[in-house]
């Protein structure tokens, strides 16, 4: 049996959110699922930051504070890193074996793993890091 577990990324938030994106039915398709099915869904405040930047300069000002709003009060469950998860994504990010990851992923892939999530929800390319796999819907 697979976990209900599932870290949503900053690319699987502003596809949800901007209807004018390419994936934002299936981003929509997405989080439909995850309410039927009853799934944990986990982010981090950076995420959130990076997402509600992203909505207020390329949208409106109101909607990314609208976005801010509703994930305060919605079932998402914000990761706070810890002084330790910060130098955990550093050590990940010098140790790894090419530059394109960001510290932004590792963080990501430390504060899953530290929780024992191995599925993330992206559109964004997800480096292989602690068995981490990206979240597809089942067919």
């Amino acid at each position: 049996m697979t976990s209900k577990k599932v870290y949503i990324a900053d690319s699987a938030f502003y596809s949800f959110v901007n209807r004018a994106h390419p994936k934002h039915e299936q981003a929509s398709a997405y989080f439909r699922y995850f309410g039927l099915e009853k799934y944990s869904l986990f982010t981090d405040i950076f995420t959130l930051l990076e997402v509600y930047n992203r909505i207020y300069n390329e949208i409106s000002p109101s909607l990314a504070k609208d976005f801010l709003r509703i994930a305060s009060i919605s079932d998402i469950n914000i990761i706070y890193p810890e002084e330790r998860d910060i130098k955990a994504a550093l050590k990940t990010l010098t140790n790894y074996r090419t530059t394109d990851l960001t510290f932004d992923q590792s963080l990501r892939a430390v504060l899953a793993n530290k929780r024992g999530i191995t599925q993330i929800y992206t559109f964004d390319y997800l480096h292989p890091l602690f068995g981490q796999n990206v979240f597809y819907l089942p067919i």
